[in-house]
């Protein structure tokens, strides 16, 4: 069960804010309170220094009762021109203080002056009644900002993943990924490197169905030929009027066969280097390049080509032995198939920092500068050569070598002969000389 990053940010926002709005609220209610309390006091003090001013005024007349509204319910007394409150007592020392009375609590307030002596009181019940009310009054607008602010987070945070949204929709709503750009910007600073990635990984996807369906396109087009003139030769076979003409029609049928046999099992090659795994283990690459002469030596002799190896008696790297094996058997076939009769075609093996470097030598017709490039497509075949093949086998040991981390490249000979020499470097992590013999 997935959870929404959005809900949980407002989530997170609303109950911080909230948590430190009643923080807030609290303090500013007891600040409230306290600032009431004191003004409570203040107003104590005022009443009684006006009733000192003038003793005779008929603020201080006898019978006054109380003083102010109904819900202040000050009660002011003049000494010695009113009787003493009977719950004064005998304390008469200047100042406030809180006395128990049997109409409930009072706060006082004494100040002598000369032989007048004023006391103010009030009831407490009246003074927090109007305290709170006050701290009440005060403390409303947080109480009501706090959740606005709550819902203006809430809409905020929706506003900026509105983007987000709609790029998950158009995401959503694609068949497939040949559009050019998705064109998702207006993102936050935080996720646009996400959705830089996506439209990056999307861009790569798409541009290796392009390289699948051109290459299914061109496959399907290599297996049609060998297979139209199968059915041809087949078909001539058929009415072959003699053994020894059956004979003779049936060589460029085999031919065919091998053919598309040949470019059945690279397609396949190319597909597994493309999916499967490479574990690396330790290869010799001297004991493996003896391998692939002996299995290229009948071609080579068949064909008056001298085919030979310069290399030190042991080298070995951490590798892929499969992968080493098609890079290095496809670049000494396609040597050994454009190299002419009487041509030498060497494979050299050399230790490069901690890696190693292998090369094949032909001298064969070369590769204009140009052209190398695209010599390592799929199907790619030189003009103006006759020479038969796939147009697989640069392409296959550069996917290969891709897969292990090397580099295949193609370059002139160094004796300005005539040819071409195909180079791989092997990355780093070259195993000591006698891990394998």
């Amino acid at each position: 069960m997935t959870s929404s990053f959005q809900r949980r940010l407002v989530l997170h926002l609303g109950v911080a804010v909230l948590g430190l709005g009643l923080l807030a609220a609290t303090a500013q209610f007891v600040l409230a309170w306290r600032e009431l309390r004191e003004s409570q006091d203040d107003m104590l003090r005022q009443v009684a220094a006006l009733a000192l001013r003038r003793p005779g005024h008929e603020m201080s007349a006898p019978g006054r009762g109380e003083l102010g509204d109904h819900d202040s319910r000050i009660h002011l007394a003049m000494l010695p021109i009113d009787p003493a409150p009977a719950w004064l007592g005998s304390s008469m020392t200047s100042g406030l203080r809180t006395v128990d009375t049997r109409a409930g609590r009072m706060r006082v307030f004494i100040q002598r002056q000369g032989r007048y002596t004023a006391v103010v009181a009030q009831a407490t019940d009246a003074r927090d009644e109007l305290a709170w009310n006050g701290a009440l009054r005060a403390l409303l607008p947080s109480l009501l900002l706090v959740p606005l602010l709550v819902w203006l987070i809430g809409r905020g945070v929706r506003r900026e993943f509105e983007p987000v949204v709609r790029a998950a929709r158009r995401l959503e709503a694609l068949d497939t990924v040949q559009q050019p750009s998705l064109e998702l910007q207006g993102m936050p600073a935080e996720i646009q490197p996400f959705v830089d990635a996506i439209e990056g990984l999307l861009g790569r996807t798409r541009e290796l169905m392009l390289q699948q369906q051109r290459f299914v396109a061109d496959a399907a087009h290599e297996l049609r030929s060998p297979l139209t003139a199968l059915a041809l030769q087949a078909r001539n076979l058929r009415h072959a009027k003699s053994l020894d003409e059956a004979r003779l029609r049936l060589l460029p049928l085999e031919q065919g066969i091998e053919r598309a046999r040949r470019l059945s099992e690279q397609l396949l090659d190319l597909a597994r280097i493309e999916s499967g795994d490479a574990p690396r283990e330790s290869v010799d690459l001297v004991a493996l390049g003896r391998e692939l002469l002996a299995m290229h030596f009948p071609v080579a002799e068949q064909r008056g080509i001298d085919l030979g190896m310069e290399a030190a008696d042991a080298l070995c790297v951490v590798s892929s032995a499969r992968l080493l094996r098609t890079i290095l058997g496809n670049a000494i076939d396609n040597a050994l198939k454009y190299t002419p009769a009487g041509g030498d075609v060497t494979l050299r093996i050399a230790a490069l920092g901690d890696g190693a470097r292998c090369e094949i030598v032909d001298s064969g017709p070369g590769v204009e500068p140009t052209q190398r490039d695209q010599v390592f497509k799929p199907f790619h075949r030189l003009a103006g050569q006759e020479i038969g093949g796939t147009g697989l086998g640069l392409a296959i040991a550069r996917e290969a070598a891709r897969r292990i981390g090397a580099r295949i490249s193609l370059q002139d000979r160094d004796d300005r002969r005539k040819g071409l020499v195909v180079r791989v470097d092997l990355p780093g992590g070259r195993a000591s000389d006698g891990s394998e013999s």
